[in-house]
């Protein structure tokens, strides 16, 4: 399979969206990474999955709302993720403010790592809105199972997106053949389990999301 994306760095061998299971999930062989995005107060792409500060157990602060030197080290910014771990490895970064996505390519570009990011949406409008300044980053959007239709292939491909990501278990035969016809790839995530990887395979996916690097290994060429 063309791309193996270690979710949350890889959640199933350390914690979430760390420096250390960044680094481990690419020693174990993942040909990608996968994480969340958000700006802090002052302006730095910092990688957290919910995006809050937890301040208190019913307290939450939008990472909006707090400065980089605020959040606890263990929160990594995206420069910091490039500075530990290198550009070889395709990274997509799941972003739902329209503001985030400029900030994340900006960093990228810095790093010469723009040719292997995916800025990866919810909605056709954002994918749409990432256009003018992705540059050489590719855009996926991902989709529930009512939205199997060419309707929607089309609104991807006229928002120049790249891909089609959906849960493993939505996936069918027929609609990977109509994503690969409209000139897409397909992507599979949460696809935890060697039976759903082994799915995802055989039905002809270009890329899963899994927690378990060791797993996807396996399907490999």
């Amino acid at each position: 399979m063309r791309f193996a994306f270690a979710h949350r760095g890889g959640r199933g061998h350390g914690p979430d969206n760390t420096l250390d299971t960044f680094r481990r999930a690419l020693a174990s062989g993942a040909t990608g990474l996968e994480t969340d995005a958000w700006l802090t107060a002052d302006g730095v792409v910092v990688l957290d999955h919910d995006g809050v500060l937890r301040v208190a157990r019913r307290r939450h602060r939008p990472m909006a709302e707090v400065r980089r030197a605020e959040l606890p080290p263990h929160v990594p910014s995206l420069d910091e993720l490039y500075a530990a771990c290198g550009t070889a490895y395709d990274l997509a970064i799941d972003i739902r403010l329209p503001e985030v996505a400029s900030a994340v390519v900006a960093v990228a570009r810095q790093h010469d790592a723009a040719d292997r990011l995916w800025l990866v949406g919810g909605t056709t409008e954002l994918l749409g809105g990432w256009r003018e300044h992705a540059g050489r980053a590719r855009t996926a959007l991902t989709i529930k199972p009512t939205a199997r239709n060419r309707t929607v292939l089309s609104a991807v491909t006229g928002s120049g997106g790249a891909a089609v990501n959906m849960r493993w278990m939505w996936w069918t035969r027929g609609f990977v053949t109509a994503v690969h016809d409209a000139g897409l790839l397909a992507f599979g995530y949460d696809a935890q389990s060697h039976f759903a990887l082994r799915r995802c395979a055989r039905l002809g996916l270009d890329g899963v999301f899994s927690d378990h690097i060791d797993r996807m290994r396996r399907l490999s060429p």
